[in-house]
């Protein structure tokens, strides 16, 4: 039997898996998803992270699939463009760009040679302690439900994770008070390979204009991040976090952006994914409308 159950299979819970059995212990990772995401999300990579894979044996596959950041082009209340590069000779890794999708291949393809797969299409929906570990009650996509035990539950499974709420542990903190729209776009312009962009210009009394990209490993591509206009923001959705359950900002709605913040105007192009990004200044405690129960230090969803 396994001695620990990770639940998620993002980055956090792909590693954290690799470095259970790479000391020995025995676990399974599940995720609720049928398959990976195919969208590149979060992309960059501290050097401190690549040291880590370093010692995992997986520091050259990354470094194989992504690129490395150079620098950034700010370019601030329409005054001229000024270009930053990082000097990180010092150190073993500089920044890394890497779309989460990759990041989450190579971790799998990893898992695999520990004689790990990711159980997909799996949910937990009950856990409760008892003594000497935890129950839990995984249900599966063709309906069935499976009961297990294991010494060690561990909640990888993001921002709205059903293992927090499961446990009542609140998610503290600060956030941005405004909801931001993501694209993964082409962009003409000539700016060199490796380098992100940022333009800004503060408003008063009101949220800044805001437009960002940071590069693809495909060249001339980006992952663009700006803040949403009223009429985008989503009026569901769970409060913080990706909104998937959202509809995306159009090609349209991004170029607009751009064409309002940056000097050339440059053109964007075929659009790959794009999503709500929401973040609210306020802790959320609640479970989507699921009903939790707790009994004598137990939790069950």
């Amino acid at each position: 039997m396994a001695d620990v159950l990770v639940v998620g299979a993002g980055p956090v819970g792909l590693t954290f898996a690799g470095e259970l059995a790479r000391h020995g212990a025995r676990c399974r990772i599940i995720d609720r998803l049928l398959s990976p995401s195919p969208y590149c999300r979060a992309i960059g990579v501290t050097p401190r992270t690549l040291e880590v894979w370093d010692d995992m044996g997986v520091a050259r596959e990354m470094i194989e699939v992504g690129l490395w950041l150079t620098g950034h082009r700010s370019i601030i209340q329409g005054h001229p463009a000024i270009d930053a590069h990082g000097d990180y000779s010092f150190l073993p890794y500089a920044h890394l760009g890497l779309p989460q999708d990759e990041t989450e291949r190579v971790l799998t393809r990893h898992l695999g040679r520990a004689g790990l797969t990711v159980e997909r299409g799996v949910t937990l929906v009950g856990l409760y302690q008892e003594a000497g570990g935890v129950a839990v009650q995984l249900a599966r996509a063709d309906g069935t439900v499976e009961e297990a035990g294991f010494r060690y539950l561990v909640g990888c499974d993001g921002a709205h994770s059903t293992v927090r709420h499961a446990l009542d542990v609140g998610f503290e903190g600060e956030a941005i008070p405004m909801t931001f729209m993501l694209g993964d776009v082409r962009i003409a312009w000539d700016l060199p390979y490796g380098m992100s962009l940022r333009a800004l210009r503060l408003n008063e009394a009101a949220p800044p204009d805001l437009f960002v990209a940071v590069p693809l490993p495909e060249r001339g591509r980006y992952r663009v991040s700006t803040v949403a206009p009223d009429r985008l923001v989503p009026t569901g959705g769970t409060g913080h976090g990706i909104q998937a359950e959202m509809p995306g900002p159009s090609l349209e709605d991004l170029q607009a952006v751009a064409d309002d913040l940056l000097p050339d105007r440059p053109h964007l192009s075929r659009l790959r994914w794009s999503v709500p990004l929401q973040r609210l200044p306020v802790a959320v405690n609640s479970h989507d409308g699921s009903q939790i129960r707790r009994r004598e230090g137990t939790a069950r969803l």
